[in-house]
């Protein structure tokens, strides 16, 4: 079976001491300065990964505020373009309507002109007719002052009966 050895379990734990002694100035130092190097290492880049998050942050919300401050912008300048496209309808139509007054009472005065001139037409034409018919009747001669005369008093009374 097994058997302890008194000399063997102290060589056994010697030996185990020195290995450690040896592993802890040899190989434990420098492992634990790499684990520590490598733990810094990373929390290094946290650190850095955090303050580009923040920073990111800092930057969206910036962005946002200027879409927002855009986009109000944008609607600001729609309702104006609304008002102004309103306002030159608006002006527009006016103009039209006082450009539609002033040819209706253009046309209405030139229709009273022609209407005029169509009477003073008839009136001498009436005259012409009066001074022939009568002519005719009395087939005699009229001097002109007489013509005239008559001729006044026929227009004078074809008025009044155009009146009435």
């Amino acid at each position: 079976m097994l058997q302890l050895e008194p000399g063997m379990i102290i060589w056994t734990w010697v030996t185990f001491f020195v290995l450690l002694f040896i592993l802890k100035k040899v190989g434990w130092g420098p492992l634990l300065g790499v684990v520590e190097e490598r733990e810094s290492l990373i929390s290094e880049s946290l650190k850095r990964a955090e303050e580009a998050r923040a920073e990111a942050e800092k930057s969206l919300e910036l962005q946002q505020k200027q879409l927002a401050q855009t986009q109000q912008e944008v609607q600001s300048m729609l309702r104006e373009s609304k008002e102004l496209a309103e306002k030159m309808r608006t002006e527009i139509v006016t103009r039209a309507r006082e450009d539609a007054g002033k040819m209706i009472e253009r046309a209405k005065s030139d229709i009273e002109k022609e209407r005029q001139a169509a009477m003073l037409s008839l009136k001498k034409e009436v005259a012409d007719l009066v001074i022939g018919a009568a002519s005719n009747l009395f087939r005699e001669a009229i001097d002109e002052k007489k013509h005239r005369q008559l001729i006044d008093e026929s227009i004078k009374n074809f008025g009044k009966e155009l009146k009435n």
